[in-house]
């Protein structure tokens, strides 16, 4: 596998959830973000995020995807390219 990490949005909620359970199972590296809002059960989301902080393959950053100052920084040293590089070289965000 590689160890390039995955991102995965929305981590906390049904199926962000399984999709990165099933990437974990898969042997590979995970990088959920989750703004953790009360659209439905905070509760069920802490339970969803405590099974997958179990496995050592997985990072969580809480945060809103459209935040566009804290995203280059939870990125750092997970292999991701932030979205200033890849609009100033393009080419490096192709893999």
């Amino acid at each position: 596998m590689s160890d390039q990490a995955i991102l995965v949005t929305g981590a906390a909620g049904f199926i962000g959830f399984h999709v990165a359970q099933r990437l974990l199972q898969s042997g590979h590296r995970v990088v959920g973000l989750d703004n953790l809002n009360a659209y439905y059960d905070p509760k069920l989301k802490a339970a969803r995020l405590d099974f997958l902080r179990n496995d050592p393959c997985f990072q969580f950053e809480r945060l809103h995807l459209a935040d566009r100052v804290a995203i280059p920084g939870c990125l750092r040293g997970t292999g991701f390219l932030s979205s200033s590089t890849s609009l100033r070289k393009p080419a490096c965000g192709i893999r």
